[in-house]
């Protein structure tokens, strides 16, 4: 999935939560009236087509590597003959031209010829090496993803509802501030909408994002998107979504669900572009799954084989100040399973 398919957060309309390459989709397939899910779901095909994304570029340069579409060949580097001038250039020339000038013109061409081939020869032997050398790395990088995820689970595959936020949701309130007019506050993941509905109630604009089809489309009912203060739910994965986001585009950020799933690299990551996109002074909030719930909730195949699990508090506090956030606290869960670790972004 492309990343570069998402519109900035922070410039989005109030009154239009589709993302723009989602308008675009509605505008060229005539659904301009179609309802607010019909409209995001053609968005979600944008993002999650594969064309641009890693892999696809990757095929495509060796494609191209393979059957180039340009070389030194005759019709695209032509012998434009001997120069217009050649037997101007004096009295010698003259005298040469009477004497061996169709030999010389015919022994040019021949020349040209020949140094053409050679080069296409040259061309084609550097572009095999290249796509063999290309071809033996990709095989070695798909060997070493393979060892770090081998089965390849999907979002949507994963067996585990989405965590209830219910217990933190007047404290959340409290952590991101007083409401900024215009200010987006970032939800991921924003499952059926219990967070981003409480955060819309107190009058902050919100983006959801939602990589469980399922959760958006209840979400969207529940919410009611395309109302004038409605919220934007984004049929993504948060990580890739973060990234389209510009630096200091949200005025803050509140983690659940992959926050507990993703392994640690994608947990530190999902840190680092939280503390990129979230304004100096907002607010990052990552809700963790206590390990023993977690441990309770999952059979014993889900648990082993499960990419990440939840960090504990500490661990996040931790990972937060090194992503270059500041002050982080930990707050114990009490009636739910969620822990909350607060930080803010630094000036």
């Amino acid at each position: 999935m492309s990343g570069e398919d998402d519109v900035p957060v922070g410039e989005q309309d109030e009154e239009e939560p589709l993302t723009e390459e989602g308008q675009r989709s509605v505008e060229s397939s005539g659904l301009e009236g179609a309802d607010p899910d019909e409209q995001e779901l053609l968005a979600a095909f944008d993002r999650l087509s594969p064309q641009d994304d890693l892999r696809w570029c990757f095929d495509n340069a060796m494609r191209r590597i393979e059957r180039p579409e340009s070389s030194s060949s005759v019709t695209n580097v032509p012998w434009r003959g001997l120069p217009d001038d050649l037997w101007e250039r004096g009295r010698s020339a003259k005298i040469g031209q009477r004497f061996v000038g169709d030999v010389a013109g015919v022994l040019a061409e021949i020349l040209a010829t020949d140094a053409r081939a050679a080069a296409d020869a040259a061309v084609s032997s550097v572009n095999l090496a290249t796509w063999d050398a290309l071809r033996y790395l990709a095989a070695r990088v798909e060997l070493l993803e393979g060892r770090i995820d081998p089965l390849g689970f999907e979002t949507a595959e994963w067996p585990m509802e989405p965590p209830d936020p219910s217990e933190w949701l007047e404290a959340i309130q409290t952590w991101l501030g007083p409401s900024v007019p215009g200010e987006v506050v970032l939800v991921g993941e924003s499952g059926e909408g219990t967070l981003v509905g409480s955060l819309q109630g107190a009058g902050r604009m919100v983006v959801g994002v939602e990589p469980r089809g399922a959760s958006v489309w209840r979400s969207l009912d529940t919410l009611g998107p395309g109302s004038e203060a409605g919220p934007t739910v984004v049929f993504s994965d948060v990580l890739p979504y973060l990234t389209t986001v510009p630096d200091g585009g949200v005025g803050g950020v509140v983690l659940l669900g992959c926050s507990d799933r993703l392994d640690l690299v994608g947990k530190v990551r999902l840190l680092e572009q939280s503390v990129r996109t979230v304004r100096p002074g907002g607010t990052i909030v990552v809700l963790a799954t206590d390990g023993a719930a977690w441990d309770q909730a999952l059979s014993i195949p889900e648990r082993d084989l499960a990419p990440g699990r939840p960090l504990h508090p500490e661990t996040w506090s931790l990972l937060l100040r090194r992503a270059g956030a500041v002050d982080p606290r930990w707050h114990a869960a009490e009636s739910g399973t969620l822990h909350a670790v607060v930080a803010k972004v630094g000036s």
